[in-house]
């Protein structure tokens, strides 16, 4: 594995950043009039701050590939993603949700590697922030579907997951942390299974009123597939938008995830992030079961740009030991949004979410969080 020094990680944004010239620009790749697919590219540099990353910054390129002859065909959208971070953590991520123009087909990815030194507290919803503890290790991420339409918009696939934890290097190890520690350990998680996708979104970024998203993964890993450990995952995500007055709509997600005994630390339920309870760090609280849920209420102030008020509640829970679930975890925060494709009505989003426990995450990205 390379290691990564200032100089390389500026070589790639300029990599990423050079052919499009211009921050934001628009550029339509298709110049035969003839063509049936056009694809425009977003390249953007990017920067915030969050609870595992402090500031970052970076570059961003998107990729939107849709019909020219049918403009209400949903458009497929792919992600190259570079960041850094003043903890020096390195992330290389790419992702992409792809159809056909008859959408029999669906094909999603979220592949990343990272090199992420990181904060842990321990297995369980109650741990007290004294248990952390900072660790080094590389992951490398792999996570793809390929769906076929069975009826209407209801697919059905075949899906994968992948994680290797690679390098782990236990820092600050003592007589007073070993036994937090002894919950880290490296390895490969492989396994595979089945899913169910229900899609109706025309925009991927930005969801339209009546529109609805469905996912649901029930995967196997064990030996079989390279695996070291042996469990069972089940994920859910559903989501749904209604419109409000004008151009304001209120969006809605319930989201689970569900891990048999056997899962190592990094595949339990991790609770935070940048896209459910922001604000938390990702992984704060993890364990067999993870419930959550949240709601976004959104709106625009001006033709380029729009506001959003979210609020989110969830916790982890153990199959064994009760008593270390903890109490209700709630965050909520506001965000800016800045029209980047007036075509498609998509945005940059700027994100900033408060904790119960007055932590607190500031979070940019393409599109909505969810």
């Amino acid at each position: 594995m390379f290691r990564t020094t200032g100089l390389t990680f500026w070589g790639l944004v300029w990599i990423v950043l050079f052919p499009f010239q211009t921050v934001a620009q628009i550029k339509d790749s298709t110049k035969a009039a003839d063509r049936k697919i056009k694809t425009r590219i977003f390249a953007v540099p990017t920067l915030g701050s969050g609870p595992e990353t402090g500031f970052y910054f970076g570059a961003v390129s998107l990729f939107d590939f849709f019909s020219k002859n049918d403009t209400l065909s949903r458009h497929s959208v792919a992600k190259a993603e570079l960041t850094y971070t003043l903890k020096k953590q390195f992330v290389v991520g790419f992702d992409w949700t792809l159809t056909n123009s008859n959408r029999d087909w669906v094909v999603t990815g979220e592949n990343s590697w990272l090199k992420f030194p990181e904060l842990f507290w321990g297995i369980g919803g109650r741990q007290p922030k004294t248990n952390e503890v900072l660790y080094d290790a590389n992951r490398l991420e792999l996570a793809n579907a390929l769906y076929r339409k069975a009826k209407g918009k209801i697919y059905l696939g075949i899906c994968q997951q992948f994680q290797r934890i690679s390098k782990l290097d236990l820092i600050n190890l003592s007589e007073d942390n070993k036994e937090i520690y002894g919950q880290l350990s490296s390895g490969i998680s492989s396994g595979a299974g089945l899913g169910l996708l229900l899609d109706t979104r025309t925009n991927l970024l930005n969801p339209r009123p009546r529109e609805a998203f469905i996912s649901i993964q029930s995967m196997r890993f064990g030996k079989i597939f390279g695996s070291k450990y042996s469990f069972t995952l089940t994920d859910l995500d559903a989501r749904f938008y209604q419109k409000i007055t004008g151009s304001s709509l209120m969006a809605y997600q319930i989201f689970g995830q569900l891990r048999t005994n056997g899962a190592p630390y990094r595949m339990l339920g991790l609770l935070g992030g940048p896209m459910i309870l922001r604000g938390y760090y990702q992984g704060r609280y993890r364990d067999n079961l993870l419930l959550a849920s949240q709601f976004e209420y959104r709106f625009k102030i001006h033709k380029w740009f729009g506001m959003t008020a979210f609020g989110a509640f969830g916790n982890v829970r153990n199959f064994e030991n009760a008593k270390q679930n903890g109490a209700l975890k709630s965050a909520a925060g506001l965000g800016l949004r800045i029209l980047v494709d007036p075509k498609e009505n998509s945005y940059m989003r700027f994100d900033f979410a408060l904790t119960r426990q007055n932590d607190f995450g500031f979070y940019v990205s393409f599109g909505e969080a969810f």
